[in-house]
This record gives structure tokens, C-alpha cells and sequence, in this order.
């Protein structure tokens, strides 16, 4: 449970230290938009995150949040109810926001995306397939963190080391 404003900050700090990590020359940025949802309560839950940069090379990361109401609106609580970290190759058309699309049948499959969903924690690797925390091993997926996910992308980037090794991920078949 995290409080609206305490959500901002964190995020707000995160990207400050980060921002040099993953920015590189000619990328597209598009974020962090943070927003909370509720007019009548606009500094409470639901509330959430999206954020990518585009690369050069065609390559992109986008970590989107959402988080639902837990408490009285007056005290402004959220639960993260939704998330979904995604690294691998960008459709190269945008939708109104300028995110690449991610449902289009030309869209590449992510080299690693990491969901909490309708169909609870699941991960992609480089397939459509959803691979259940059950046959997940070495990382829950219910936890994870947009900061840990972002700095695995930044060190992917400079080393070439796979997502999954530096997040310690181990798909069982």
C-alpha cells in the first residue's frame, strides 16, 4: 500500500537517478506520465505510470503501474493492481501518446516482459507464451520493481548480458 504523493516522489526520484543510465544519444522519450484518476479526489487512488524510451537501434523499454483504491478516498491509499515491463523490439507505430503498439500482429515479441494482469504474475520471453510464476524460478514476479527492471535494461544495454541472467530469472519448461 503507498500513498499517491509518496508514489510521485518515489517515481520522481527513481527517474532522476536512472535517467542517465538509460538515455542514449537519438532515443525517444515518452514519460514518466504519472497521473492520478480520481477528479473528485485527484491526490489519491487509482493512480499509475507509464514510461518508455525508443532506442536507436529499434529497441525499447516501457514500465507501466496501476494502482487501485484500498482505503477511504479521504486517506488516498493505492494497491498495485496492474503492471507490465517490457524490453525488446518497438513496433514502429506509435499510438496517440507516441508508446509504441504492442498488440499489432507485426508487433516483435518482447525479449522479456513481466506482467501482473488478469491472469496474475506471468512473464514473456521472447515468445507470446505466458510463463506462470509455478515455472518461474529465482525471481517472484509478484514483487517485482520498476527500479531493479530498469537497471537490468540499462546493464543489458552496455554488456549485452541477457535480461533474464541479470534479474536471475530461470524459466522452467
Amino acid at each position: 500500500m503507498i500513498l499517491w504523493q509518496a508514489y510521485l516522489n518515489l517515481i520522481q526520484t527513481q527517474y532522476e537517478l536512472l535517467k542517465g543510465e538509460l538515455h542514449e544519444p537519438d532515443h525517444v522519450e515518452i514519460g514518466p506520465i504519472l497521473e492520478a484518476k480520481d477528479r473528485k479526489f485527484p491526490a489519491s487512488a487509482p493512480f499509475g505510470m507509464d514510461w518508455a524510451v525508443i532506442y536507436s537501434d529499434g529497441k525499447y523499454f516501457r514500465v507501466k503501474e496501476s494502482y487501485n483504491r484500498c482505503s477511504l478516498p479521504s486517506i488516498g491509499a493505492g494497491r498495485r493492481a496492474h503492471f507490465s515491463f517490457h524490453y525488446g523490439g518497438a513496433c514502429p507505430r506509435r499510438d496517440s501518446e507516441g508508446f509504441p503498439l504492442t498488440q499489432e500482429p507485426d508487433t516483435p515479441h518482447a525479449d522479456l516482459r513481466i506482467d501482473l494482469d488478469y491472469r496474475g504474475p506471468h512473464i514473456h520471453v521472447g515468445t507470446p507464451e505466458h510463463i506462470p510464476q509455478d515455472r518461474v524460478k529465482g525471481y517472484t514476479i509478484q514483487d517485482a520493481a520498476v527500479e531493479m527492471f530498469l537497471r537490468a535494461v540499462a546493464k543489458h544495454r552496455k554488456t549485452g548480458e541477457s535480461l533474464t541472467d541479470l534479474l536471475g530469472i530461470k524459466v522452467i519448461p
